[in-house]
């Protein structure tokens, strides 16, 4: 008998399920490229930003003087990436300047005033800025996570917690110990809203005995011990790619990520 040789191609119908197949993941690759990326820099800039205040709080202690970090979050209208600048405050009179130079938007608008001697600057220890598609998350941390107290977040707690000095009126977002860490805005110290292209902006001051302060771009203290900016990525990634930076008046410094 005459043997036949089987056609060994494919037919449309499998033809059209492996480029279907393809595509699918085509479009899941390019979103998650699309993604990665803005997350990537979100949190290299965390860390980054976590580290300079790690570094500003060593300076101080180990050189013995003031050590302040500026910094200004312009809102996505204005356009300007998220800045910081660390100097070091050598006549401990920061909060004065921050008074008489209200609208300062970078360091060369911070005149030192007295006693700082005529024609003085602060001496520039570290600065740097985020990507410009990172911003401040307008509805702070806590909203981030969805409003959720953290189960350890007891009220028994509240009275043993000794990270935070003054008013402990955080949302108990964070894990304890940092229960109390308020979260509920972009940056918990800073000047303005963000309204009507009005930068954020605002300075936390190192000290050399260790403890660590917060002021708004007004030179005003604020009354919590403890603070939390909180960031997010633009053009990719929701709300549960923000991550925060928590500092406390004792100097520990942590981010967390509203990812779970």
């Amino acid at each position: 008998m005459k043997r036949t040789r089987r056609n060994s191609g494919f037919s449309l119908v499998e033809m059209s399920t492996v480029v279907g197949i393809i595509a699918i993941l085509a479009v899941l690759a390019f979103a998650a490229l699309d993604v990665l990326p803005q997350r990537t820099r979100l949190t290299g800039g965390a860390l980054e930003f976590a580290a300079a205040i790690s570094s500003a709080r060593s300076h101080a202690y180990g050189r013995n003087h003031r050590v302040v970090l500026l910094l200004n979050a312009d809102t996505p209208n204005l356009g300007n990436p998220i800045q910081y600048w660390v100097v070091v405050d050598p006549w401990s009179n920061m909060t004065a300047t921050l008074r008489a130079n209200p609208g300062w938007r970078t360091l060369s608008d911070l005149i030192p005033v007295a006693p700082a001697p005529a024609g003085s600057e602060y001496p520039l220890f570290d600065s740097g800025h985020f990507n410009p598609s990172v911003r401040l998350y307008d509805r702070g941390f806590v909203d981030a996570v969805g409003r959720v107290a953290h189960k350890g977040c007891t009220a028994d707690l509240k009275s043993k917690v000794g990270l935070a000095r003054g008013p402990t009126d955080g949302t108990s977002t964070f894990p304890p110990p940092f229960c109390f860490v308020p979260n509920d805005t972009p940056c918990t110290f800073c000047t303005n809203d963000g309204a009507a292209d009005e930068p954020r902006r605002g300075a936390i001051i190192f000290e050399p005995d260790g403890t660590v302060s917060f002021t708004d771009a007004l030179g005003n203290p604020s009354p919590d011990g403890s603070a939390s900016i909180s960031f997010r990525p633009m053009g990719g990634g929701g709300s549960d790619s923000v991550q925060a930076v928590v500092i406390t008046n004792t100097g520990i410094v942590r981010t967390f990520s509203a990812h779970r």
